[in-house]
């Protein structure tokens, strides 16, 4: 039962026995990589009665990833005790990223960094807003080293990692360039295996016989891991991803990716096109440009329940799952979950599009 709080937490899924074999299968394979504890887990699921009322929904959950606990939290802090497992695990001292300065990705792997003693570099290109807020910001107070770079190639951003990563070597170092280690990306999925197992402990608690599961999620490697316990466990959720991308065959790199992953545990479960439902109409005109129905559920759910979204990933997803909503796509037995995968500081970045 939910709580006269509203939300599951660690003590109420304590109380219950996992009933699917398969997810303990698949935490067992988990537990075969390093790990280094970051996130305060698990993240409460969130029952949202004001917009159910609102907008006649019966069952609405959020899921407060974004209460993940380390530097504002977010889907990475999952992604980050893997990835920092295998850093430390090949004894690299220095780790060497790419992005941008709204990165949500670069915020939450300068804070694992500093949690674990690791030295962290960040090398930022010219991105969608160059206001020194929000991420940009923490990341200064943490006093990691970044360098600016007044480009958005690619190639010449990654060449300068290389560089970078040379220079460190002669000087003894060993870095963990992270552009060259496909672990990286692994690490993102590994993560949501083990949140999405999570959540089907959390789920079991009130599901009953005729309810169905729709998640939906911002698309990434993130989601990836979800379908893929999905299908592993037998779960038979609706998996949508919502793209804060335009089309640049993200699909087809997911199932990629889990085909890698699913050799990675010896598991044979592979993904396909049906597997997720991707939807990009809600990108707008690239990503990091905040749109209008994104400025629209930011401000819905900060009136409605005081859960904020950010302006690039959630509120996007969120414009997606409140159309699906005002189209009449769920019925009284659907349990609808929303991922919020945090992102939270970028608000304060895009003050200026939220206000005027």
């Amino acid at each position: 039962m939910v709580t006269e709080k509203n939300h599951l937490n660690g003590g109420q899924t304590n109380k219950i026995q996992m009933s699917d074999i398969k997810s303990n299968q698949l935490n067992t394979l988990l537990d075969k990589f390093p790990r280094f504890q970051l996130g305060d887990f698990p993240t409460p699921l969130y029952k949202c009665e004001n917009i159910e009322k609102s907008l006649g929904l019966k069952h609405l959950y959020i899921k407060r990833d974004d209460l993940s606990g380390l530097a504002f939290g977010g889907n990475k802090v999952r992604h980050l005790e893997f990835r920092i497992g295998d850093i430390i695990n090949n004894n690299c001292d220095i780790f060497i990223n790419s992005n941008v300065k709204v990165s949500n990705n670069s915020r939450i792997n300068a804070a694992a960094c500093v949690k674990a003693g690791i030295k962290y570099v960040v090398v930022m290109g010219k991105g969608p807003n160059e206001e020194k807020q929000g991420n940009y910001l923490l990341q200064k107070l943490m006093n990691v080293e970044i360098h600016e770079l007044d480009t958005e190639d690619n190639d010449t951003i990654e060449d300068y990692c290389k560089e970078l990563s040379e220079k460190y070597i002669k000087n003894g170092h060993k870095p963990y360039l992270r552009s060259e280690n496909k672990f990286a990306q692994h690490s993102a999925v590994l993560g949501y295996i083990s949140g999405a197992i999570e959540l089907n402990q959390q789920i079991n608690i009130f599901k009953k016989p005729n309810n169905k599961i729709k998640v939906y999620q911002v698309a990434g490697n993130s989601v990836v891991g979800m379908a893929l316990t999905n299908k592993y466990c037998d779960l038979k959720w609706e998996i949508n991803a919502i793209s804060p991308y335009l089309d640049n065959g993200l699909q087809e790199k997911g199932i990629e990716t889990a085909e890698e992953i699913s050799k990675l545990l010896n598991i044979n479960t592979l993904l396909n096109v049906s597997d997720i439902n991707y939807n990009f109409d809600y990108v707008g005109e690239d990503y990091g440009i905040i749109t209008q129905g994104a400025k629209d559920a930011i401000k819905f759910l900060a009136r409605k329940e005081s859960i904020f979204l950010d302006p690039i990933y959630t509120a996007k997803c969120m414009d997606g799952l409140l159309n699906d909503i005002h189209k009449n796509k769920f019925s009284e037995d659907d349990i609808v979950i929303f991922i919020h995968s945090g992102g939270t500081p970028n608000i304060f970045t895009y003050v200026n599009d939220l206000i005027l």
